[in-house]
């Protein structure tokens, strides 16, 4: 072998090793960087994987009868990233809007919005030093060779990685720029291609769930609102059964992962990290869509026939608790008087007091001639959408009047304190208690006998009564008809009402309660209670749980499940003797309807019930007095009721209907009690949902008696 020989193969040798060397170096590097890159370095590697949630769909709402009132279906939505729109982006946006039917001025204004902002933000970012970052340097192989064999010192953070802003906590966040502002409704997949055919730098359609209410706003406030979840794709419940049922509606969310190039493009899915998500259950509400719709027609007409500020309604099957319908709307009354509290700061300060009054008005001392003031509280959600108002079925309360007569009679009746051969010496229109409170009566009797007195809804009579009761036995009325507590719907804001305490309760409360003051009560609650008279059998004189899903679904009471228990609060024979004699209070509203309106038809169904008419209570509002005069209720301002059940043998629906506010009109004409305006409103719905329900009537004409009586003869 030559010298030259041996020399090329040296050469190739060293060569050869020094390319092994420094490919060697190479994989070092690349695996050093990859498994253990520095602190620094490792907040600016990227994962090669990515994720993605996948939301699952929502259950179904739907009524008793299996009709939908809520839905899932998947559609989609556009999405900008303003900071990779073009620039200047007028043509983009015309050609946006073009494709999703908008107004290229209201898109433009939008988006130019969002580009403004980020442009501020951008400065917000440099002023604290940001945005100025340089690139990251990749150290070279050969200084890595030499720093690891101890010939150059350890690099700096800075020669590394440029000039980094430490931020101690101290110092505010930095903004973020916006980059992701959805723009336009839900569209469907031909839309969302031609979305995609425009091919704009940032701007994408996502896939995503929509929600839709095919039950309309006649059952918004009871069915709900969804919203996206925070930082989520999933829909959450925001408010009624959406809410309550959240938890079953909702489902699993699924995930997915894959992994991607330098440019996020998916490459691959690995086994296992695809997950399905799972479809929530579908839930069947015990709402009937037909009885509420109902209920929403005929509470509607009965609020403006009474000139009044709004009405409630609650219909119940009392066999099972089940809420068949629930309402409750406003009405807007022009020129309402905002009522005169006096500002605590004003009292001392003749300048305040007298800019308040100049805006409020004084209270007239004579009631008469007071205004029509505003007490319905303001509801901005209602305004928003149906869905986001208050319920005031089961949120707001009022006094009932003389429709909680009916519960204070049937215990004491029960008790033994009303005997069948006593007169009640009524005294004519006037009477006073032992303590010298003077009680008025509507229709004024000289005696009565304690059926008499429920019958006519004899104030004197239940004053009398009262008389009769300890204040244990009448505070215990209440809190055993389940006021003081809530009914168990599951609907957000339910409150539990308002009761007398032991230690506040005296001698004015036991009159009070007597005739349906001093006590808050909700219209659920209300109507939960005369359920006592409405259910048949060794059932009579239980209270149901009052449930929002159907009967059926669950096996369960209420919408939050747990067992069906059943209250006994009367026993069946005093719960069928006190119907009996509601009976002749629904008779005489009756014969007072037909009289009123002489196109309206013959009752089908015989009802029993009761009705209420109170006097408007509102309370001071915080740092204001009450103005001289003033003892907490509106004299000439009623809330309405009345509360029945039927057909009579066996009662298949117990109705309450609340009138808040009839007209000055009604007041001065003294057609403002609950038989004349909420009277009417529980009739119709009763005949209207009983032969919806496919009810046999009970109630015969002439000459069906005669037939009936002489196939008997």
């Amino acid at each position: 072998m030559t010298g030259s020989t041996r020399r090329i193969d040296r050469v190739s040798v060293l060569v050869g090793g020094a390319i092994t060397v420094v490919f060697g170096v190479l994989l070092a590097r690349v695996g050093q960087l990859q498994l253990a890159p520095g602190e620094e370095l490792a907040r600016h590697v990227q994962a090669r994987e990515s994720g993605r949630s996948l939301a699952a769909p929502r259950g179904a709402l739907l009524d008793r009868r299996g009709r939908p009132l809520a839905m899932t279906r998947f559609a989609y939505q556009t999405v900008v990233d303003p900071t990779a729109l073009p620039d200047p982006p007028d043509e983009a946006v015309v050609q946006l809007a073009g494709v999703l039917g908008m107004n290229p001025g209201e898109l433009g204004g939008e988006l130019i919005g969002r580009l403004i902002e980020n442009d501020e933000r951008r400065e917000t970012r440099a002023g604290m030093g940001l945005d100025a970052v340089k690139e990251v340097k990749q150290e070279s192989v050969l200084s890595l060779v030499r720093r690891k064999v101890g010939l150059a010192p350890e690099p700096t953070p800075d020669e590394i990685l440029g000039v980094l802003v430490e931020v101690d906590e101290e110092t505010p966040r930095p903004p973020t720029l916006i980059r992701y502002t959805p723009v336009g409704e839900t569209i469907e997949l031909e839309t969302a291609d031609a979305v995609r055919s425009l091919r704009i730098p940032g701007v994408w359609v996502e896939r995503r769930p929509v929600r839709e209410y095919p039950g309309g706003d006649a059952v918004a406030a009871i069915v709900g609102k969804v919203g996206f979840a925070d930082r989520s794709i999933d829909l959450a419940g925001l408010v009624g059964a959406e809410r309550a049922l959240d938890g079953a509606l909702s489902g699993t969310g699924g995930q997915l992962r894959y992994v991607r190039d330098a440019l996020g493009r998916p490459l691959w899915v690995e086994r296992g990290d695809w997950v399905e998500p799972a479809a929530g259950a579908s839930a069947r509400l015990s709402i009937d869509v037909e009885v509420q719709r109902i209920a929403v027609e005929e509470l509607t007409r009965g609020v403006e026939d009474a000139d009044a500020a709004g009405g409630r309604i609650v219909v119940l099957d009392p066999a099972t608790g089940e809420i068949l319908a629930m309402a409750d709307i406003y009405r807007e009354i022009p020129n309402l008087a905002e009522f005169p509290w006096l500002v605590r700061d004003a009292e001392h300060d003749t300048e305040k007091a007298k800019a308040w009054l100049a805006v409020n008005g004084e209270l007239a001392e004579d009631p008469r001639d007071r205004p029509r003031y505003r007490f319905l509280r303001p509801d901005p959600g209602r305004e928003i959408h149906p869905s986001l108002g208050r319920n005031r079925c089961v949120e707001d309360i009022y006094e009932p009047g003389s429709t909680f007569k009916s519960l204070v009679w049937a215990r004491a009746y029960e008790l033994g304190v009303l005997p069948a051969d006593d007169v009640v010496e009524t005294g004519g229109k006037y009477w006073r208690t032992p303590y010298g409170r003077r009680i008025t009566d509507v229709y004024p009797k000289d005696h009565l006998s304690w059926d008499e007195v429920l019958l006519h809804s004899s104030n004197i009579g239940m004053a009398q009564l009262a008389e009769r009761l300890t204040h244990e036995q009448m505070r215990e009325v209440v809190t055993r008809f389940g006021f003081g507590r809530s009914t168990g719907t599951g609907l957000p804001g339910e409150t539990a009402g308002l009761v007398t305490s032991k230690a506040r309760w005296n001698k004015y409360t036991q009159t009070s309660v007597a005739t349906g003051y001093e006590v808050g009560v909700t219209p659920v609650q209300m109507a939960r209670a005369f359920c006592a008279f409405a259910r048949s059998g060794q059932m009579g004189g239980t209270l149901p749980e009052l449930r929002l899903t159907a009967v059926g679904e669950d096996g369960r009471g209420g919408v939050v499940g747990g067992p069906v228990v059943l209250e006994r609060v009367l026993q069946p024979e005093t719960a069928e003797h006190v119907r009996t004699v509601m009976a002749g209070v629904a008779e005489n509203m009756d014969s007072r309807m037909t009289r009123r309106f002489e196109d309206e038809p013959e009752p089908s169904y015989t009802m029993f019930g009761k009705s209420g008419t109170s006097e408007v209570s509102i309370s001071t509002p915080p740092d204001c007095k009450r103005p001289r005069g003033f003892n907490g209720y509106l004299k000439n301002q009623h809330q309405s009721s009345f509360l029945a059940g039927a057909p009579l043998e066996n009662p298949r629906l117990v109705v309450l209907a609340v009138i808040d506010d009839p007209g000055p009109t009604q007041v001065r004409n003294r057609e403002h009690y609950g038989s004349w305006v909420a009277g009417p409103v529980v009739r119709r719905v009763m005949e209207r949902g009983l032969r919806y329900l496919g009810v046999p009537a009970d109630v015969r004409d002439d000459e069906d008696a005669a037939a009936v009586a002489s196939a008997r003869d």
